[in-house]
Order: structure tokens, then sequence, then C-alpha cells
């Protein structure tokens, strides 16, 4: 099987995975009764532990097969795990403590992936990949959470038992596509030996910026959730008609924000990402039509959808300028899920003391201050530099 078979192939299951596992999950968590703190939770202690892990442990571990499986096999554990613990009478503790360690071994798995690839593809190749396997994930995601969300809603008297024999059907996905890239690593066997690490080294200015969005873009999550399950009681299938016409958007217009990352440069096309998805969410809480919330949620889903396949080719654009790498992909998505961790949280804490109008209208102004901290847009050189060429390093170590 070629390198580019196995790259596709993994991310179709794991898109699979995504669709079955995770899609509904937190729809599942508050149909089980969770309170809004609990569901901001779900939202913020996944990145948390993302984030512990990437800067203590996954910068110290080789990039070789033997650690790729055992990381992809307590991963495998957790996913389990919380498939099962929905059978008990209360479920949320359980279901958040796993969450949690599948996260600290899926950070090994994402943050030593990119630097297997790197081995394998060439840099120029890398907002291929990235928009191909986005593209495969949009058609998985559009047709799958539809068809998983009817059965789901087909199935509603099974509750919740249904949902478990969805999240285990993800968990093979996910299983046989981390299998296939395992074959790309290295063989060789290297020492493992943990010692204080100082997290951050390899951060620049850019990083930090990307992180603070991160920050304004993790704070809709729960929200959303409170918003369509609590608030408006809309159905799975409903929910999924927002995947699906995100996908839709996202199939259509992905080769062109391609091409626009490749002719202008993938900081704009991330910085224009960031300040749509921030415009999208203002009126959401005033907003009770059931098509009216397809259109926002399409165009929020569009512009998720560029801003993760900029915000990747902007990192892989980046690494080769790194003589510790591995360092860097940590460092980078240590930020990112510091980002993603913290927003949730913030969110929880707005939701307790504000409606859920002012919320968004509250993100959404934040979003904004965040992205004029340090905007590609206005920044005369930011549209002419190539890839590996954005920030000098700020008090990092040798130019994630």
């Amino acid at each position: 099987m070629n390198i580019s078979t196995r790259i596709y192939l993994d991310a179709a299951l794991q898109n699979v995975k995504s669709v079955t596992f995770f899609t509904f999950l937190q729809v599942l968590i508050a149909r089980l009764g969770a309170s809004n703190f609990e569901i901001a939770l779900s939202n913020s202690l996944p990145p948390l532990f993302c984030a512990l892990s990437l800067a203590f442990i996954t910068r110290q571990l080789p990039v070789t097969k033997g650690v790729f499986l055992t990381s992809g096999y307590v991963r495998q554990c957790a996913f389990l795990c919380m498939a099962f613990s929905v059978l008990l009478p209360n479920p949320i503790p359980y279901l958040l403590f796993f969450w949690s360690i599948n996260a600290v071994a899926v950070m090994i798995t994402g943050a030593q992936q990119p630097a297997i690839m790197r081995k394998w593809v060439e840099p120029s190749e890398f907002p291929k990949i990235f928009s191909t396997n986005k593209i495969i994930g949009i058609v998985i995601a559009t047709l799958g959470s539809f068809a998983i969300g009817a059965v789901l809603d087909a199935t509603g008297a099974f509750f919740p038992k249904n949902f478990v024999v969805s999240m285990l059907i993800g968990c093979l996905a996910t299983f046989t596509g981390m299998s296939l890239i395992a074959e790309l690593a290295p063989h060789e066997k290297k020492p493992i030996r943990f010692t204080w690490v100082k997290p951050f080294q390899e951060c620049d200015r850019t990083i930090w910026w990307m992180g603070l969005n991160n920050i304004g873009v993790a704070m809709v999550a729960p929200l959303f959730i409170i918003y369509h399950v609590k608030v408006l009681g809309l159905t799975n299938t409903q929910i999924a008609y927002f995947v699906v016409t995100s996908g839709i958007l996202s199939a259509l217009l992905l080769p062109l924000a391609r091409r626009l990352m490749e002719r202008l440069s993938s900081s704009k096309v991330y910085a224009v990402a960031v300040l749509g998805m921030a415009v999208a969410i203002i009126p959401y809480g005033f907003v009770h039509q059931l098509w009216l919330l397809i259109v926002l949620q399409g165009l929020i889903g569009l512009c998720q959808s560029i801003h993760e396949v900029a915000s990747q080719s902007m990192m892989m654009e980046e690494a080769g300028k790194h003589k510790k790498e591995m360092a860097y992909f940590s460092d980078f998505q240590l930020v990112m899920n510091g980002g993603n961790a913290i927003g949730a949280f913030v969110a929880g804490a707005l939701v307790a003391v504000m409606p859920l109008w002012g919320c968004f209208v509250v993100i959404a102004a934040l979003r904004l201050v965040f992205f004029m901290a340090r905007s590609p847009l206005r920044s005369p050189e930011g549209g002419h530099r190539r890839s590996g060429a954005l920030d000098p390093p700020v008090g990092g170590s040798a130019r994630f």
C-alpha cells in the first residue's frame, strides 16, 4: 500500500470514528442529564489533559512504531471504557475521566503522526494532503452524521444502548486507521528517559496569537450544545442537518480556499476564517428558526474547516525551521489545546452569569479583540511570505 493511500484511508477511518463516536457524544452527555457546568467541563477537560500530555510526556517520547502503537492501545482502552460507562447508573464522571485518559494518549499519536508523515511526504504536498483529508472527512461527516442521527432517533427506545453501539463502531475504525500509520513509523528501538522539561521553548508570537484565537473558537462549543439540546430540544436528526450543511459548503469551497492559500498565504486565509466565525455567532442567541440555524451552522462549519486546514498548513510550513521538531509539534499543540481548555472554562463561567444571547455577543467581541492583537490582514509583509516564513522566534530555542 503506497503512502498516500495509507494517509487517506486513515483519514477516512478516523472520520468514521469522529462521526460514530464524537459527533453526538456531547449531545448524549446533555441527554443523560448533565448540568451546564458538566457540559462545559466535557469541552474543557479533554484539551486540558491534551495540553498536560504535550507539556510533560509527548515531547520526551521517541518517534517509533512501539511508542505509537502503545499510545494507540491506551487510547483504544479508554474509548471502550467511555462507551461502556454510558450503561452505568451515574455515567458522567466516568465518561469525563476516561475521556481525559484518552486525551493524554491521543496527543502522543497526534503529535507523532506529523513527524512520521514528514519522513515520507514533501513539505509542498501538505496543503494538498490536508485539504484532501478534510474533503474525505466532510463527505463521511455529511453522509454519516445524517445516517447516525436518524438511526439514533429511530432506536430511541433503546437509549442509551443505541449510543453505545455507535461508539463501538468508532472504536474499531480508529484502531484500524492507527495500525495503518504505525507501519510508517521507524521500527527501531530507542530508550525512554523522562526528565523535567520546559515547555513553550519553540513558541513564537504567531503560535501565541493562534492560541488566543483558539480560546475564542472553543468558547462556543458548549453553548451550542446547551442551546440546541437543552433550550430548543432539537432531535439528533435536526442536529445532523448542521453537519450536513457545513459539510456540503466545505466540500464545495475548500478547493478554492486551498488555491487561495497557495496564492496569498495560509496565514491570510486563516485570518479570514477566524473573522468569519466571529461574525457568524453574533445573532446566534436570538435565532430560533431551524432553517436559519442551519444557515448559520453551515457558515460556521465552513469557516472551521478552512481554519483547520490553514492552521495545519501553517504548522507544517514552520516545522522545517526547527531543529527540535517534536518539541515544536508539542508546543504548537500544547498552545492550541491550552486555548481550547481555557475557552470552554470561560464559557462555563459566562453561561452561569449571563443569558445565552449575551454569551454569544461577548464571545464574538472577545474573538475580534484576540484577532486584532496580531492580524496578518493588516501586516504589510504578511501576505508575501512563503512557507516557513512567519515570525522570528521570541524567547525560543533553535528555530507545534
